[in-house]
C-alpha cells in the first residue's frame, strides 16, 4: 500500500514540479514592487512634501545664518562652511530623495527576479526514493501533515499580502524622503532612519523568494536520513514561517547590525567628501 502511496505522489510531484517553479516565478511578479510615483496624486503629493521641506529648509538655514552673524558680531568662533555643506546635502537629498527610492524599488524587484528564475534545482529521478523514504515513515500518529501543509499554505498567501502592502509603504517612503531628508541637518537623524527603512523594503521581496524556494525544497528534495524525512514538514512550515516574518528580521537586522546605518553613513560620507572640496 505505501508503495502504491508513494508512486502516486512522485507522478504527481513529476507532473507539477515545473507548475509549482512557475508558481514560485509568478509569485515574485505578482508580489513585485509597483512604481506608483508617476500616479498623478502620488506625484502630486511627493510634490508637496517637497515644498515643505524646502520651507523648512529655508527657515532653519536663516535661522541658524542669523546664529552665525551674532556668534561672529560677538567675536566667537564660527563654521559658516559648515552650515553651507549641510544646507547642500539636505537639498540634495530633498530633490533626489524620491528618485533614490525609486531606483530601490527597481533594484529591489531585479533581486527578486533574479531568485525567482534559479529554479527548484531538485532532480526528478531521486523524488521517488525521498517520497518512499517519506511515505514509510508515516503512520497513524502522522496524519497530522496535511494540517501542518495548510497552514504553510495561508502563510504563503500571509506573504503575497505583505508583497503588495510594501509597495504602498515604498511609495510612502517616497513621498515623506524630502521631509526625512531634513535630518542631515543635524547630522543624520530621520535620514538614516529612513535608509534603513528602504533597504527592508527593497530587500524582503528576494528574501521572501529566497525562503519560500527553501520551503519548496523541504517538500520535494531528497532528505537526509530518516529523522529529515520525519522533519520535513516541520521545516516547510518553519521556513514559511520565516518568510513571512521577513520584515521583521531584516529590521532586526538593520536596526541592530549597523547594516543600515553603514549603508547610510557611507552615502552620506561620499557626498560629504565631494562638499570638502568646495571652496568654503
Amino acid at each position: 500500500m505505501l508503495a502504491v502511496v508513494s508512486a502516486i505522489l512522485s507522478f504527481l510531484i513529476r507532473v507539477f514540479l515545473a507548475p509549482l517553479n512557475a508558481v514560485l516565478v509568478s509569485f515574485a511578479t505578482a508580489g513585485e514592487l509597483h512604481d506608483l510615483l508617476g500616479y498623478p496624486g502620488v506625484a502630486t503629493l511627493i510634490e508637496g512634501s517637497q515644498a515643505v521641506a524646502w520651507a523648512i529648509l529655508g527657515t532653519r538655514t536663516a535661522w541658524e545664518a542669523f546664529q552665525l552673524a551674532t556668534l561672529r558680531n560677538e567675536g566667537a568662533p564660527t563654521d559658516p562652511g559648515s552650515l553651507l555643506k549641510r544646507v547642500a546635502l539636505t537639498g540634495a537629498a530633498i530633490a533626489g530623495g524620491p528618485w533614490v527610492a525609486e531606483q530601490a524599488l527597481l533594484v529591489g524587484n531585479d533581486l527578486a527576479q533574479a531568485v525567482a528564475h534559479v529554479g527548484l534545482g531538485v532532480g526528478l529521478g531521486s523524488i521517488s526514493g525521498s517520497l518512499a523514504a517519506l511515505t514509510a515513515n508515516l503512520t497513524l500518529a502522522t496524519l497530522w501533515v496535511p494540517v501542518l501543509l495548510l497552514g504553510g499554505v495561508l502563510l504563503v498567501i500571509l506573504c503575497f499580502l505583505q508583497a503588495i502592502v510594501r509597495t504602498v509603504e515604498i511609495t510612502l517612503a517616497a513621498i515623506v524622503a524630502p521631509v526625512m531628508a531634513l535630518g542631515f541637518l543635524g547630522g543624520g537623524g530621520t535620514a538614516d532612519v529612513w535608509w534603513r527603512e528602504l533597504l527592508v523594503l527593497a530587500g524582503a521581496q528576494s528574501v521572501q523568494l529566497t525562503l519560500l524556494y527553501l520551503a519548496a525544497s523541504f517538500l520535494v528534495a531528497p532528505a537526509v536520513g530518516t529523522a529529515s524525512n520525519f522533519l520535513d514538514p516541520f521545516l516547510f512550515v518553519g521556513a514559511v514561517w520565516v518568510a513571512w516574518r521577513t520584515p521583521h528580521v531584516l529590521r532586526q537586522y538593520a536596526y541592530h547590525t549597523g547594516a543600515g546605518g553603514t549603508a547610510s553613513s557611507a552615502g552620506a560620507l561620499a557626498a560629504r567628501v565631494i562638499l570638502t572640496k568646495l571652496p568654503f
